[in-house]
């Protein structure tokens, strides 16, 4: 066999070869809107509507950093942050929650535990959407601080339903200020996610 048919034979062959290789990756999508709004009203519904007065105190030892968010409409160049500040917020009280007992009854928050678990099944739907968010690395040391202030506000035995009460309160804060703020970050449906 001459090499030219040979050449013919295989170069279809590599051909399609690496037009299997070099498939179209799926866009990495943004958070979608409606989930985050859901999200929001059930964190905002599941307890008090006011944060509690004898919690107060506590506002000394946590205080969201709002410097992690930009404080006017977002421009397209500023959603990646806004993506991950409330990506971050929502696995940071995730693993809050996952690592230490909410204490309930007398003393205790008083949440409705239907919404809880619903808020947390679309904070497991937004986690895996936003984990190919771009990490900020200036947001993140000011958000890290924060939880473990969190934290050891919540350690505390008689201070712990004021730590979950401030997180929670954080939390809707961040929720409800992208919405309002940057809502053209968020996707509305997966509809508009793409592949390259």
């Amino acid at each position: 066999m001459a090499p030219s048919i040979i050449l013919l034979i295989l170069l279809p062959l590599f051909g399609l070869q690496m037009m299997l290789v070099a498939k179209p990756t799926p866009q990495c999508c943004p958070l979608t809107g409606n989930v985050v709004k859901e999200a929001h009203h059930l964190l905002k519904t599941m307890g008090e509507p006011k944060f509690p007065l004898h919690c107060r105190p506590v506002n000394a030892n946590i205080s969201f950093p709002d410097s992690t968010l930009p404080t006017t409409a977002a421009n397209r160049s500023q959603c990646p942050r806004v993506l991950w500040v409330v990506y971050k917020s929502l696995e940071g009280m995730w693993l809050t929650y996952e690592e230490h007992e909410l204490p309930v009854g007398d003393g205790g928050v008083n949440w409705d535990e239907k919404k809880l678990d619903d808020f947390f099944n679309l904070q497991y739907r937004l986690q895996d959407e936003g984990r190919c968010l771009p990490s900020d690395v200036e947001a993140s040391g000011l958000l890290s601080s924060y939880f473990s202030n969190v934290t050891a506000v919540i350690e505390q035995q008689d201070s712990a339903a004021c730590g979950w009460e401030a997180l929670r309160r954080d939390v809707i804060w961040v929720l409800k200020s992208t919405q309002q703020i940057h809502r053209s970050c968020f996707n509305l449906s997966h509809a508009h996610c793409k592949n390259h």
